[in-house]
């Protein structure tokens, strides 16, 4: 009998098992504690001595926590579990457990001479200590590390396994329950990837078949945790997809995605190699990717391609569009990149191209850049698309159920079926509400005990209103984002067009039409069979979740404005190309004082109306649609509507814009709704350019009110003169 490591061969497992438990008496308290008839044996690999300088004498096991702790809390398969003999616990040790647990796993089998059989799950791993204020210090270092893998400090002071098995249910409750785990700004992938499984299986199986792919979706629409989550399931099909990102990319920088993609090479080819794929991965010198540049990228792809022929590769490329942003500037660059990708996918067949972004302009146009310096694009016309739509209510509940119950959560089918029709079944705003409601419930609910709390339609309906202004800043902003690449696409998503005005838009313009297909492949847009276009139902649920102007219906237009019933009715529409909310003409509601900014933000919104298709600004109302009132403008004013109106009409608007125009084309009344004095002004649009201090041109377009420079600028004027 010898030991190897500090692990005993020629014992049985149960012997190994307690010659580990005989130096951590504490391990087998634990082990008692999750042994239940599925899983009989928790600790089933142990070994007391690992030769590491950060974790010196640990004891480490892999073990499982039982088919009911792993499924309440999403813990799938091994999870490692240390017991440090220490009374002070140090960051270093903190950091190998973190940071480098797959690592110090693979170190371990292999000096007890089991090679390495089992992966922990980076999830969470389980550290028993005797240092008595290890908890205050995992929790501050957990606070700061960027680690996705929880260490769950476990007190064992009792030798009753129930008490520690209790232990253990309220330290993973702290850590996992408790935690947030609707909301997230990152990608997700594993057990945190919900729906899109055909998606994924369509995708693989063209990459499979040797097609170069692009996923294409709105910002937030999960596109980089598609692209982690096709590389997580390839990987066990023998596929390596190497993923490279192009917005962290400035101008003229596009030869460093050659030592990125090389070096992201290496890493999956060794990832892949301790995945137990039959890897070659050639000598250092194959590896190095430090003076790699763009030329040399398509001969180092093909050699790695036909080195492991019985592998296939998939290099990925996110954000397309900030390639088709420097190529403005710079299109040589880019198509000397795209042109090294594509030369190698021909030459291998065992590899393809998958790219992600939000618009496909860069596969459909023939140059890359424009004008005198425009070249040939290498890739048009050499990817298919795939289009990344909302959850159906099923997804939905698949990720609100599965979400919740490590945060004993529970969802009622209504409360599904609410959230879906909130939300249009957009996962980022699905999450976002689902977040809401959790921290509400968490709020006003004793969620202390280890009872599931059921989650209503009343709890849904409750954080509603306050939710919804968020949710309608983040759409704009994704609206926007996607106007910085396709224009003509996020007109067409401006809710402020009815139905008729929409189809006749489309119907009319080829360009148009073109943006048009893509939103009906992204499910925001359908044409029926009588060939007239329509919103769908999701896009139709996130345009009435920001209190946009109604869809289909122009019911409201005729509304008297001078009443209250009529200026609700256009609150109820909320902001849109024709109609703008200010809280307030000149005081601060965060300070209370004046303020020339608020002054700026009428002068700007008035101006831009003139110079777009006119419309209505309503003073006194939150951009939310609540009523605020103007109680402390008018006190500047000692109460008088008439002194106030002057101000506004003369030396506000009068002297910054122009008085003639101003005049001619601006109308103010006042109306009282629910109680509170406010302002409507009815703007025309003017003949000529209303220019804002002589100097400044601006123009509402969709909800927001723009400057114009340069040639958007010259455009205008020359459309006006």
């Amino acid at each position: 009998m010898t030991t190897h490591g500090g692990a005993t061969t020629g014992f049985s497992l149960q012997g190994r098992r307690e010659a580990f438990f005989d130096t951590h008496p504490k391990a087998k308290i634990l082990d008692a504690a999750l042994q239940t008839p599925d899983n009989r044996i928790p600790l089933f690999f142990v070994t007391s001595r690992v030769e590491h300088a950060d974790l010196r004498n640990v004891g480490f096991a892999l073990g499982r926590l039982g088919a009911d702790i792993e499924r309440q809390f999403l813990i799938n398969g091994e999870i490692a579990f240390f017991f440090a003999p220490w009374r002070d616990f140090q960051r270093r040790s903190f950091n190998v457990m973190t940071n480098g647990l797959a690592e110090f796993s693979k170190l371990a089998q292999n000096s007890a001479g089991r090679g390495e059989r089992f992966t922990p799950s980076a999830k969470v791993a389980i550290l028993v200590s005797e240092d008595t204020q290890v908890q205050a210090k995992i929790e501050e270092w957990q606070n700061s590390s960027t680690s996705p893998t929880l260490i769950i400090s476990v007190p064992v002071a009792s030798d009753d396994p129930e008490v520690t098995r209790v232990e253990l249910l309220r330290q993973l409750r702290a850590s996992l329950g408790d935690r947030d785990l609707y909301r997230t700004q990152n990608p997700v992938t594993g057990d945190d990837f919900f729906g899109r499984q055909e998606m994924l299986r369509n995708v693989a199986a063209a990459l499979q078949s040797d097609e170069n792919v692009v996923i294409l979706g709105l910002r937030r629409s999960g596109k980089t945790s598609v692209l982690r989550e096709l590389k997580r399931q390839m990987l066990a099909r023998g596929t390596i997809v190497t993923m490279s990102d192009l917005q962290v990319l400035e101008e003229h920088s596009v030869g460093s995605l050659a030592k990125s993609i090389a070096s992201n090479l290496a890493d999956d080819l060794r990832d892949a190699r301790q995945a137990g794929l039959s890897v070659k991965i050639g000598d250092q010198r194959e590896q190095a990717a430090d003076n790699m540049a763009l030329s040399d990228l398509s001969d180092r792809l093909k050699r790695v391609a036909n080195r492991n022929a019985d592998l296939r590769f998939v290099i990925a490329v996110d954000e397309i569009e900030s390639a088709a942003r420097i190529a403005k500037s710079d299109p040589d660059q880019v198509r000397t990149f795209l042109a090294a990708l594509r030369t190698a996918a021909q030459a291998c067949p065992n590899l393809s191209l998958a790219f992600s972004g939000v618009a496909n302009r860069m596969f459909r146009s023939t140059v890359l850049g424009q004008g005198p310096s425009a070249v040939d694009n290498p890739m048009f016309g050499q990817v298919s698309s795939t289009y990344i739509t909302a959850f159906n209510e099923a997804e939905t509940g698949e990720l609100l159920l599965k979400l919740g119950r490590p945060m004993f959560l529970s969802w009622t089918d209504e409360a599904v079926s609410d959230v879906q029709a909130a939300t249009g079944g957009m996962p980022y705003f699905v999450r976002n509400l689902a977040s809401a409601v959790r921290k509400s419930i968490k709020d006003s609910e004793n969620t202390a005990d280890f009872a599931m709390v059921t989650v209503t339609a009343a709890h849904v309906a409750a954080v509603l209103p306050l939710w919804r202004e968020d949710a309608g800043h983040d759409w704009r902003q994704l609206i926007e984002a996607l106007r910085l690449h396709y224009p003509e696409a996020a007109d067409l998503l401006d809710p402020s067009l009815s139905g008729d005005e929409l189809d006749q838009w489309i119907q009319a313009d080829a360009t148009t039409r073109d943006a048009a297909e893509d939103l009906a492949h992204l499910g925001l847009l359908v044409r029926e069979e009588a060939g007239a276009w329509r919103r769908t139902e999701a896009l139709q649920a996130i345009h009435r979740l920001i209190a946009e102007r109604p869809m289909e219906s122009d019911a409201d237009e005729d509304q008297d404005t001078e009443t209250e019933e009529g200026i609700l009715a256009l609150i109820r529409r909320g902001e849109a190309h024709s109609l703008e909310l200010k809280e307030t003409f000149r005081i601060n509601s965060h300070t209370g004082q004046k303020d020339a900014r608020m002054e700026g933000e009428i002068v700007r919104a008035v101006a831009g109306l003139m110079n777009a298709d006119g419309g209505r600004l309503i003073v006194g109302v939150h951009d939310s649609g609540e009523v605020k009132g103007l109680k402390r403008d008018l006190q500047v004013f000692g109460e008088s509507l008439d002194r106030f109106e002057r101000w506004i009409l003369g030396d506000l608007l009068g002297k910054r814009i122009d008085p003639v125009l101003v005049s001619k084309s601006v109308r103010l009344w006042w109306v009282r709704v629910r109680g509170a004095q406010i302002c409507a002004l009815e703007i025309q649009k003017t003949s000529e350019p209303a220019w804002v201090d002589d100097e400044h041109l601006h123009v509402r377009a969709g909800n927001q009110t723009l400057e114009l420079t340069g040639r958007r600028l010259a455009s205008f004027l020359a459309e006006r003169a």
